[in-house]
């Protein structure tokens, strides 16, 4: 494998463009198989942050295990990374693209490059050459919401008040957000109809933006459990609520381990295994065209981590019955006898 270091768009604007006005008319096929490794790109719109973490995570450990030379590329101008797209479906076997923006660009071309495979994560594009994974992440919210409003009642705990109000901090106000937000609250008014989910934003994944001011308007209403869904701007809500005793759910990956003691879980969405998975199918043949992949509690794509650390911490102000109700409620998600809408577009389109 070799794994290359992420680049910024930069030099190819003209050689894709005349690429695009030049290229002959296009079969529909599959990349040419074992003659050479296979070629896999991820396009990030910013490399930081825990999501960008795990998916380059999950590239680096495909390209290792199958021996597929990989390259992270990013470009946070939106004039410009049309055009990255362009240089990267012609130069690579195999492109990937996890972010709205490239969703967008690729449900408008992929059509222009029947030769290339295509992965998109954390949206579904249905093409023949395009292999879709999305997450029914409502349904890990709707778990971390429930806790969050078993928590947000004890309060024995230092920091915690007598309001039934729980704090949300997003990076951007986008459609799968706004279906995490819907599980979260459903899931807090499951334990108590009254409980109050208040939401903010940050206004960018990519930088700081207003994360600092949003987290504090949050606490000035009295939210005592924040979830940091704000990318980039997480950092800058760590540093405001570390010494304000508020409790907080991570976003992603397992960031249990942030603020010891007030960490109370986080919502899990193995980005880096629908990434791995793509990588997997492409060079053994297996590449799953027009379907769309849904990671779901029932195949553990998405989740909660086991709040262990934060239970150790809390000691007898832990709910005694959080683990308990919370096992109940996954089963009866994975069963559907409960059932979290999601807000998301699962399909872009049928791009056939």
């Amino acid at each position: 494998m070799r794994c290359m270091p992420c680049r910024p768009y930069g030099v190819y604007a003209v050689l894709a463009l005349l690429h695009m006005f030049f290229a002959a008319p296009l079969q529909a096929a599959v990349p040419e198989s074992a003659a050479k490794p296979l070629r896999a790109a991820l396009l990030l719109e910013h490399d930081g942050g825990d999501w960008a973490g795990l998916l380059r995570a999950g590239l680096v450990q495909a390209g290792r295990n199958f021996s597929v030379t990989v390259e992270v590329m990013s470009e946070s101008v939106a004039e410009e990374q049309e055009t990255l797209f362009h240089m990267a479906a012609r130069e690579f076997d195999l492109v990937i693209v996890a972010s709205d923006r490239f969703h967008e660009i690729l449900r408008n071309n992929a059509a222009n490059y029947r030769k290339t495979f295509f992965g998109c994560v954390d949206a579904g594009v249905r093409a023949p050459n395009i292999m879709s994974v999305t997450f029914a992440d409502e349904q890990a919210a709707c778990l971390a919401g429930a806790a969050a409003a078993m928590l947000t009642v004890q309060t024995g705990l230092p920091g915690v008040n007598s309001k039934k109000v729980l704090g949300w901090l997003a990076g951007e106000d986008v459609p799968a957000m706004r279906s995490l937000i819907n599980g979260f609250t459903d899931g807090a008014r499951l334990i108590d109809p009254e409980m109050r989910v208040i939401n903010a934003c940050s206004g960018s994944f990519s930088s700081r933006g207003r994360a600092r001011e949003e987290t504090q308007r949050l606490l000035d209403a009295g939210c005592d459990v924040l979830v940091l869904a704000a990318g980039t701007g997480n950092a800058e809500a760590l540093s405001l609520v570390g010494g304000q005793g508020c409790y907080l759910v991570g976003m992603d990956e397992n960031r249990d381990e942030l603020l010891p003691g007030r960490m109370l879980t986080s919502i899990v969405k193995r980005a880096d295994r629908a990434v791995y998975d793509i990588v997997s199918a492409a060079a053994s043949g297996r590449f799953r065209g027009k379907e769309i992949i849904v990671y779901d509690l029932a195949n553990n794509g998405v989740g909660i981590t086991d709040m262990a650390r934060f239970h150790a911490s809390a000691a007898r102000n832990f709910p005694d019955d959080m683990d308990r109700r919370i096992a109940e409620l996954r089963k009866e998600l994975v069963s559907g006898g409960i059932q979290i809408k999601s807000l998301r577009a699962r399909t872009l389109c049928d791009c056939l």
